[in-house]
């Protein structure tokens, strides 16, 4: 039997990132604030001012992740950019993500016998809210004041200021204050 080197040191150095990158994430997470956000700081593409982590936050690649001003992410966010494929996760400013959220900026094609990886950039808009449990799935643009149902699987772009939810994610409604009204 022929053992494949390639595949296993390939095998190795992913294992020894994940590794290396769950120590960090634990440290991080046994940190006070504002201390956790230093520590994200030093990792992440972009980080803007008065960001929140709670604890258990899980970052893939956090150099392919970008998170503006104010925004807040509860305990067990999982944040996923593809490396293989250079597909990113941007956050804007005044969002708040409820626990357990999970963005996933990759994916495989089905059709491929080697499933090979597939993906889009996920961006969220400015002053939305992402609800306990949701998940983004690849290429989902998320426009300015929506709000995702906890639970809810977002698999399409969500125009700016409606409410979404369900499995697959459909348009409930849009909020009867759009932002940026209230400033006007």
């Amino acid at each position: 039997m022929k053992v494949d080197v390639r595949w296993h040191a390939k095998l190795l150095a992913n294992h020894s990132y994940l590794y290396v990158l769950n120590a960090y994430l634990a440290f991080l997470g046994l940190l006070p604030e504002p201390f956790r956000g230093l520590g994200y700081r030093v990792v992440l593409a972009k980080l803007g001012s008065g960001v929140y982590f709670d604890a258990r936050i899980f970052i893939k690649f956090p150099w392919l992740v970008e998170i503006g001003s104010k925004v807040s992410l509860n305990r067990g966010v999982e944040l996923y950019p593809s490396q293989r494929t250079g597909h990113r996760i941007v956050i804007g400013d005044d969002v708040r993500i409820g626990p357990h959220a999970r963005f996933l900026a990759a994916g495989h094609d089905v059709d491929d016998q080697d499933f090979s990886e597939t993906g889009g950039d996920i961006v969220i808009g400015d002053g939305c809210w992402i609800g306990s449990g949701a998940t983004i799935l690849p290429g989902v643009v998320i426009g300015a004041g929506a709000v995702v149902a906890a639970g809810a699987v977002v698999a399409k772009s969500v125009p700016a200021n409606a409410i979404v939810g369900g499995v697959p994610a459909k348009i409930l409604r849009f909020r009867s204050v759009a932002r940026g009204a209230e400033e006007s």
